[in-house]
């Protein structure tokens, strides 16, 4: 174990085997500054000044520790330049996006459009009574999901969407009797069930009001308690009159 004193200070001991043998402090003597050596453990300051940061007269002495490790912190640096500038590395690439060039400019971008929109198809398409799905008929306004495509199950024919009802509180208290069926069908969903106050924006009055003339005109008859599979209810409309239940709603219904 080993103490440093440099100008009256003191350094606390250390190993010399522990340190990395480029590392090592020499400890020399040089009392005039000439750079004799003896067997003193005691070096002056400015000598470890110059070890260290080199000698500030002659900029020629390659010899110190700094210098020696900023030219390795240079060959350092420059083989990552070197790295990037072969292709290794995104310099180019960044240096592209700062300058505002388009990277598809290969014509990629083309070659991939190409291919998304082009899809085949056979010469039977071109037929004027050509139809992809005949057993089901899709009128203006009617939604269809990827399932109803599928020509490997049967198709399910849905009706035309219905145009939404409006009215007023005022209008069903003049209008909502058991005898205007015509009326009171435009309270009624396809599957024969009242539509909530909540779409209308009537009052509670005048919602019980329809809910009992439609049940009145269920007991005479005059309305379906419930709609017959998927046909809705139609004022006017009888479910033998094929032709003119299809025009109605876009299903047509074989006549008995």
């Amino acid at each position: 174990m080993r103490t440093i004193s440099i100008n009256s200070r003191f350094f606390p001991p250390f190993r010399l085997a522990k340190l990395s043998p480029t590392l090592q402090f020499r400890l020399f003597s040089n009392d005039n500054g000439d750079g004799n050596n003896n067997n003193s453990s005691f070096e002056s300051s400015d000598y470890f000044e110059r070890r260290l940061f080199g000698d500030t007269s002659s900029s020629t002495n390659p010899s110190s520790f700094f210098q020696k490790l900023g030219k390795i912190e240079t060959a350092h640096t420059q083989s990552i330049n070197d790295f990037k500038d072969n292709g290794y590395g995104n310099s180019r690439f960044m240096n592209g996006q700062r300058e505002g060039s388009d990277t598809l400019s290969d014509g990629l971008d083309w070659k991939l459009k190409k291919a998304a929109n082009y899809f085949q198809f056979t010469d039977e398409i071109m037929q004027d009574d050509y139809s992809f799905r005949p057993d089901v008929v899709f009128k203006l306004g009617t939604t269809y999901t990827p399932k109803d495509l599928d020509l490997t199950k049967p198709g399910i024919q849905k009706s035309a969407k219905r145009a939404e009802f409006t009215t007023t509180t005022e209008e069903v208290m003049k209008k909502a009797d058991f005898r205007n069926v015509r009326f009171l069908s435009e309270f009624l969903t396809e599957a024969g069930i009242i539509i909530k106050r909540s779409q209308t924006k009537i009052r509670a009055k005048a919602q019980r009001r329809v809910a009992r003339e439609i049940k009145t005109a269920r007991a005479f008859g005059l309305m379906p308690f419930t709609t017959m599979g998927t046909k809705p209810f139609f004022f006017g409309t009888n479910m033998e009159d094929s032709q003119r239940f299809e025009v109605e709603s876009g299903d047509p219904i074989d006549s008995v």
